[in-house]
């Protein structure tokens, strides 16, 4: 035990005497790993947006005025059937005139004609929303059978396959840029890392010499050196997390209204994988950093 206090006290000892060193490998660390995560944020935003495009997407099936309700409902309960489809909404002829009149309702002219007009001249509708933004071609096809086709004026299809295909294209253009931060930003952490230690160990040197000479074992020599790098690891961690939430709350605000006010998923990410995320990127540092000062130790032992 009082081997490893020892041991514990040199380390820190060593941070401090290097803090200025310490301070830029911490820095070059959390731009690391802020590329990382601004990364893993990007793409999480922009599956978001296209969970939100595909939410947009439906079909509208307008019927001939005279059809029967009986009709519309039978037609409803066959595309319910299909497994393709994931909600059919039911719209009377009443409420499509309803929502006519409020779409128009600065053209005065158009109302005036629709109210010269003898009853509705608008059928019922069914709104259709399918499981899958692929399977909308299928289910225009399953609309217009036989047994439907002559009561059926119009069948609108919104199609948001472009947007969806647009993002997913900047999705895959993010990652590409994003891994090319990610690889330049760990290289510079990587070399100030391993500066860092073994400008350390330079000034360090004699003492070295002195504790190999009274017969410190290797292990007793590395642990300092390998324990700060691991305090340097740990520092990163919280400051990068801290500067994640300060950047979702200062973004949050700023997403909402580009989406329509729909939550940009950013938050629900990292609160939800930041048990994945600490694995990954906390075991990745913790490992570089530990080998490193293995690797730069081992050199002024051997003298």
């Amino acid at each position: 035990m009082i081997t490893l206090w020892r041991i514990f006290i040199a380390s820190w000892k060593n941070l401090t005497r290097n803090a200025w060193i310490a301070i830029a490998t911490i820095f070059v660390f959390m731009m690391a790993l802020l590329s990382v995560n601004i990364l893993l944020g990007v793409n999480a935003m922009l599956e978001r947006v296209v969970t939100l495009l595909e939410n947009k997407v439906d079909m509208t099936v307008a019927f001939e005025p005279a059809t029967s309700e009986a009709i519309v409902n039978q037609a409803r309960f066959y595309l319910t059937s299909l497994p393709q489809v994931s909600s059919v909404r039911f719209v009377t002829a009443a409420e499509v005139l309803t929502a006519f009149k409020i779409r128009h309702a600065d053209d005065p002219k158009g109302l005036a004609a629709l109210d010269e007009l003898n009853g509705n001249p608008l059928g019922a509708q069914l709104v259709i929303k399918a499981k899958q933004s692929d399977d909308y071609p299928f289910l225009a096809q399953a609309v217009q059978s036989p047994q439907y086709k002559p009561f059926i004026q119009k069948q609108t299809y919104d199609d948001h396959q472009v947007a969806i295909a647009r993002v997913r294209e900047v999705s895959r253009s993010v990652r590409l840029i994003g891994a090319a931060l990610v690889a330049i930003f760990s290289l510079f952490g990587l070399l100030i890392a391993f500066n860092a230690i073994r400008v350390a160990i330079y000034t360090q040197r004699e003492e070295i010499s002195i504790m190999r000479l009274v017969g410190a074992s290797s292990s007793f020599i590395r642990g300092p050196f390998i324990l700060e790098g691991l305090w340097l690891a740990m520092l990163t961690l919280v400051f990068s997390a801290i500067a994640i939430g300060l950047i979702i709350i200062w973004l949050e605000p700023s997403l909402r209204p580009l989406l329509d006010g729909e939550d940009s998923g950013l938050a629900a990410f990292f609160v939800g994988q930041w048990p994945l995320i600490l694995l990954i990127e906390g075991g990745s540092l913790i490992g570089l950093t530990t080998v490193i000062s293995w690797l730069a130790v081992g050199k002024y032992i051997r003298r």
